[in-house]
């Protein structure tokens, strides 16, 4: 039984103020941290003002003091999600399945997992994020890893390599700790493909088309700018060219007739991320058109833990990959590591450098050494 709520101002890897929800019952305090994106979909559920929550919080607690922690969503869903915000409703429902389980979340899912997911890391990084080029990340993943700490240390070996190899172009890191560097997008592209083949790894892209659409599709550098169907084909000679193993949001979130028809043309992963915004609605329209064939699953794009679960469960009935994934300004708060792994999810895109992102990496390997005879998913066998 909640016993006490409360709430506190942290700062996440962008250097802005977000919340964090403690909820005490006879075993102990219990937190969670709301992160916050950069980049978001018209269709996830809206977050309010830190100002505006905090204002109204201890009225809204007194609808939780006294009630079982397994309520705290249903609670949620009768105050509404959009009235006290996904950034109070997710935190407050992942600290209230942190109290469920005593921290070890996982197993309210899956109490001895055996697959795991591979992680897939923001590399080389451009827009909205920062950076040079439009496409918003080139990521890879290690797909030859036979640990999640092979894994791990493959994906931060080609981190490493990567920076090194464009020293003389680098500008920085952006929001992800991925770098960016002055080169064009093709180029930077063909570097990072040589590097992940040398290390038994794969690329991917994350387009984050929606920053790019205005009636066309406008990219910086070099300078050009594609029709519907000229995007369609310069996705397809780009997966083609440097055998992608995954593109994520390739075109505008509405369009799901481009998707369909990238998703029929190429082996590969075609992931929805603002297409479907973890909302189960959305995805099941992806379903229904044969648009997609992963999504994307972040917690507070739902706004409880219920709804993501929601969404977990539909994709996989429709045997779509589940790509649990962090937010660009996170926290240290590694609850997305016991989601992916309690679910069964194949990869968990949580970056590859930063406080931020490792602890999800720590809690993986973590979860992992406490787990009889774990498995990395065999993607392999399925997309190559």
């Amino acid at each position: 039984m909640i016993e006490s709520m409360s709430l506190a101002e942290v700062y996440n890897s962008c250097e802005e103020k977000t919340i964090r929800v403690f909820i005490k019952n006879k075993n102990g305090i219990f937190s969670a941290d709301s992160p916050s994106g950069t980049s978001k979909g018209s269709y996830e559920a809206k977050t309010l003002d830190i100002g505006e929550i905090k204002k109204n919080f201890s009225k809204i607690k007194k609808n939780f003091i006294g009630k079982e922690e397994v309520e705290v969503d249903k609670i949620i869903e009768r105050i509404g999600i959009d009235n006290i915000g996904s950034n109070l409703s997710t935190a407050l429902s992942m600290a209230a399945i942190r109290a469920i389980t005593k921290n070890d979340t996982y197993k309210l899912f899956s109490n001895e997992p055996e697959f795991f997911p591979y992680p897939l890391g923001n590399t080389i990084g451009g827009g909205a994020h920062g950076g040079y080029m439009s496409e918003q990340e080139f990521l890879v993943i290690p797909l030859k890893a036979r640990t999640m700490k092979e894994a791990v240390e493959t994906n931060l070996s080609i981190w490493e390599e990567v920076g090194k190899t464009l020293e003389p172009f680098l500008l920085g890191r952006n929001r992800e700790n991925a770098w960016m560097c002055s080169l064009n997008d093709l180029k930077s592209l063909e570097i990072l493909t040589d590097i992940a083949e040398d290390h038994g790894a794969r690329v991917g892209i994350d387009f984050a088309a929606n920053n790019i659409y205005n009636g066309r599709y406008y990219y910086k550098h070099p300078d050009r700018n594609f029709s519907e169907e000229e995007q369609l084909e310069f996705v397809l000679e780009i997966i083609k060219s440097y055998k992608l193993f995954y593109v994520e949001d390739p075109f505008e979130e509405n369009d799901f007739e481009s998707l369909a028809e990238l998703t029929k043309k190429v082996r590969c992963l075609v992931t929805g991320d603002d297409y479907f915004a973890t909302q189960t609605s959305r995805l099941e329209i992806g379903i229904s058109k044969r648009a997609g064939n992963a999504i994307i699953i972040k917690p507070n794009q739902a706004g409880t833990i219920l709804r993501t679960l929601e969404a977990v469960k539909t994709a996989k009935e429709a045997n779509f990959v589940t790509v649990v994934s962090h937010r660009s300004c996170e926290t240290e708060d590694s609850f997305i590591a016991d989601l992916a792994v309690g679910t069964e999810s194949q990869i968990i895109k949580c970056g590859i450098h930063g406080k931020e992102r490792e602890s999800k990496l720590k809690r993986l390997i973590d979860i992992w050494n406490e787990t009889k005879k774990p498995e990395m998913f065999n993607l392999r066998k399925i997309f190559i």
